[in-house]
């Protein structure tokens, strides 16, 4: 379970978010919403621990991630995988070798086992025969695929996409989609969106986090998200 209690952070002495408050339940999927500068970015880096907040706290089962030791925090990153909206993947390096690259970071030395594992990775994703093949030679969607394979290798309990379908024509981030949603399917792991793209966001998450202008405007359930009186995501939805 992740929560988040009164979370602050300015930057330059100005507010980038202010008192964001949500708790998200396990088996529960999240969506984050909101324009380009409305502090998503900046959230995710303060629930990683990559920053730390003027005030609040970040608590993953209890544990506040800015306040425990050194080597807890550690521990705590290894249950988390980032999906970058660019797939960061390495041009020198193979599919094999991208993928398994987090287990080789992790001390992973069995190669039969990493092996396994990366083939069964590339194969929920459908890619299991480009595993020769380097970023070059693969398209953007299947960059993004490779991406999520390598977000699977070490079984994290929490994986978070940042902007999974932009820049992607609409086949390719239905394909994209279809993926997202087979991890939620088969509770692979509690999945963080987040996007400012409002169609289909029921298919990859069944809370909705809207931030605007550092605050939330609202949090509760997809379903709901269309019935709030809010005039700004009303007029959001709309567009």
């Amino acid at each position: 379970m992740i929560e988040v209690i009164d979370l602050s952070y300015s930057l330059s002495a100005k507010p980038i978010l202010k008192n964001v408050s949500f708790k998200l339940d396990t088996g529960e999927n999240l969506v984050i919403l909101g324009r380009s500068g409305s502090g998503k970015t900046m959230l995710i880096k303060c629930l990683f621990g990559i920053i730390s907040p003027d005030s609040g706290s970040v608590l993953i089962d209890g544990l506040d991630v800015h306040k425990c030791e050194k080597q807890a925090r550690l521990e705590l990153h290894k249950r988390f995988a980032m999906v970058f909206q660019n797939a960061a993947l390495l041009d020198s390096f193979t599919v094999f070798q991208n993928v398994a690259l987090p287990l080789y970071e992790r001390g992973e030395t069995n190669s039969d086992l990493i092996q396994r594992k990366v083939r069964a990775c590339l194969s929920k994703v459908g890619l299991e025969n480009t595993i020769d093949l380097y970023p070059s030679e693969l398209s953007g969607g299947m960059r993004k695929r490779i991406g999520i394979a390598r977000a699977l290798v070490y079984d994290p309990e929490y994986i978070v996409f940042d902007e999974p379908v932009s820049g992607l024509d609409p086949l390719t981030s239905d394909e994209i989609l279809f993926y997202i949603s087979r991890i939620i399917e088969t509770a692979e792991a509690t999945l963080i969106t987040i996007t400012h793209q409002i169609e289909s966001i029921d298919r990859i998450g069944n809370q909705v986090l809207f931030i605007d202008e550092g605050q939330v405007i609202y949090y509760g359930t997809v379903r709901d998200l269309s019935k709030t009186s809010n005039e700004y995501i009303q007029k959001y939805i709309a567009k």
